[in-house]
Formats: C-alpha cells, structure tokens, sequence
C-alpha cells in the first residue's frame, strides 16, 4: 500500500485537473487543490506559497486561456518558474507536468508552447517527469471548427 501523500494540483478545476484531484483523493491522498478559483494563480504567483506549504509533489495541468502561442508560452513559462521558485522555497521534491504526444513535432501554436513549457519544467531546481498524454475528445468540435 503507498504512503499517504500530501499532493498539490495546478488547474485542479480544469478538464483534466478535476480528474486528476478525483483520482488522488480516492488513492487516499492530501490533495491541495490549486486554482484561480481557489486563490492560487500559478501565473501571478498569488496563495502560492500557502498552497505549497508541506506539499511533496506538484502535478502541472494548468492552462491558461488562449490557444494562441506567444500567450500559451508566456502563461506557461511564468507558471513553471513561479511553481519551481515557490515549490523550492517550500521544500516540494518533485513536479510532474501533464504535457502533450507529439508536442515537440510544432514549431508554432499551442503545440510549441507546451514544448516551452516543458523545457522551463525540466531546467528548473526541482526534478521533474513530463508526462506526454493523447489530447481528449472534448477538442474534437474546437478542432473541428
């Protein structure tokens, strides 16, 4: 059985992060449940330091809201060094980011900014797995359009 953890999760209300938050709780983990909603802004750096207070591990699923990729690769890049200088602080040991298959195929859009993000995530203080997933079903009317 694995030891009860205290877990923090950025974009905890979003498409995958409610999932992700739902999985945790049930496994029987402290989940911290991290969200603009919440007070936490991974971008402006706002209730991070509260939210990370005693947090072993960050789980990145945050989005910010434009596809478009100079402002998908600022919010990302903002949130991954905010996240590493306040998860450092706090004394987080490991992030693990919720990234894209195939994202380092692009060279423009949203595909290249998760490329982005992901590098910040890697070079950061603090060790970090990308988790490459498939995009979900619920883009297929946005891709459709």
């Amino acid at each position: 059985m694995e030891a009860r953890r205290k877990i923090a999760v950025a974009g905890a209300t979003g498409r995958v992060g409610r999932h992700v938050v739902e999985v945790l709780e049930a496994g029987g983990h402290d989940v911290v449940a991290m969200s603009r909603s919440s007070g936490v802004d991974v971008v402006a750096g706002d209730g991070l330091a509260e939210a990370l207070a005693g947090v072993e591990c960050v789980i990145d699923v945050a989005t910010g809201s434009s596809p478009e990729q100079e402002a998908a690769t600022e919010f990302f890049t903002a949130a991954a060094r905010n996240l590493h200088e306040a998860g450092k602080r706090a004394g987080v040991r490991r992030m693990v980011v919720v990234s894209i298959i195939g994202c380092d195929r692009f060279t423009a859009d949203y595909g290249a900014a998760k490329v982005a993000h992901e590098r910040v995530m890697l070079a950061g203080p603090i060790p970090v797995a990308v988790l490459r997933a498939a995009q979900f079903h619920e883009f297929v009317a946005q891709l459709v359009e």
